[in-house]
């Protein structure tokens, strides 16, 4: 429990740029395919997540709940900024995956605050690939949604 005491600052900052580098990954992705969070928004998540749980650990010393409370604390207020970019347009949402990235971005940030190094850099080379993979494979049917919805401003058939 008494990490915090030999926790030093370059270990500190070597975890929050660990955080922030992968959350830049995801945010990278998510650019690429033109999506609602970008690098800098996911690199703050896991920045910020990573910062919590290195407080957390810390308070741990005099009150061991304090980890507890900071994961579920953090996960709920990472789970309202996801939902931030999830939107509905007529029958079709948006913004499932990028929510989904907010969210796991900040759960590798808690990783890597806690010291778990390889769960963090795991679930973040997952993660993008997973985003890599899904994104190559365009969805039909949101496609035939977009099309008509092209055709019904221009008039002309694409």
């Amino acid at each position: 429990m008494n990490e915090s005491v030999q926790v030093t600052v370059g270990e500190i900052l070597l975890r929050l740029v660990v955080a922030a580098v992968i959350g830049g990954f995801i945010g990278f992705e998510r650019r690429t395919h033109h999506k609602a969070v970008g690098v800098a928004g996911m690199m703050l998540v896991g920045i910020g997540s990573a910062t919590y749980m290195l407080l957390a650990k810390h308070l741990a010393e005099v009150d061991a709940a304090s980890i507890s409370r900071a994961l579920q604390g953090l996960m709920t207020g990472i789970g309202f900024l996801g939902g931030a970019v999830i939107f509905k347009s007529g029958g079709d949402v948006h913004g499932i995956k990028a929510a989904a990235s907010v969210w796991i971005t900040g759960a590798i940030g808690l990783a890597i605050g806690t010291s778990y190094w390889w769960l963090g850099v795991t679930v973040g080379v997952v993660t993008v690939a997973v985003l890599y993979i899904s994104d190559s494979f365009p969805d039909a049917v949101r496609e035939e949604r977009r099309e008509a919805g092209v055709e019904a401003e221009t008039g002309k058939k694409l």
